[in-house]
């Protein structure tokens, strides 16, 4: 082999194993190859919980911390817009009452994409009553979120409440 071909088969040899490194490198950083990290990716899931429990237990204040000031929630042709109107919003479904409200809400299949203004997301939701002693279950559906990073962290900037029909 001519000594030109060597060094040139090195060239990209050396140029694979940096490529390699960094690529490794920043996989250890945490950042994954669409731009999330996967404290991204945990930080979004937990604001299933907020809602969730926020909801369950009757707790206005963890149920509204889930999204941004400015949030969209939007149930068929209801729009509800901003924290002030999804506080009102859940007190009005609270009824004034405090606690468990003998439903949970259940959440899976999370499917989490970057965006270019932060992540989409969708993901499988059911409620179920556990009231009388006997889980039923009342509903079921979808989410289709679009999630934004505050000086708070993540939040929800807008939800899509999709039910499925039965």
């Amino acid at each position: 082999m001519k000594m030109k071909t060597i060094r040139f088969l090195v060239g990209i040899a050396i140029i694979g194993i940096a490529a390699t490194a960094v690529q490794n490198w920043t996989t250890a950083q945490g950042a994954s190859s669409d731009g999330l990290t996967a404290q991204d990716y945990a930080d979004i899931q937990q604001l299933y919980w907020r809602y969730n429990q926020g909801a369950d237990f009757r707790d206005g204040a963890l149920f509204v911390s889930a999204f941004a000031d400015d949030a969209v929630m939007q149930i068929g042709t209801q729009k509800i817009t901003g924290r002030d109107e999804l506080t009102a919003w859940r007190g009005e479904r609270d009824e004034g009452k405090t606690g468990d409200n003998g439903r949970r809400h259940w959440n899976s299949s999370y499917r989490i994409t970057p965006s270019s203004t932060g992540a989409d997301g969708r993901v499988y939701w059911m409620l179920i009553d556990v009231s009388s002693g006997q889980p039923e279950q009342v509903a079921s559906g979808y989410y289709e979120d679009v999630y934004e990073k505050t000086s708070d962290g993540w939040r929800i900037k807008h939800r899509t409440l999709r039910p499925d029909r039965g």
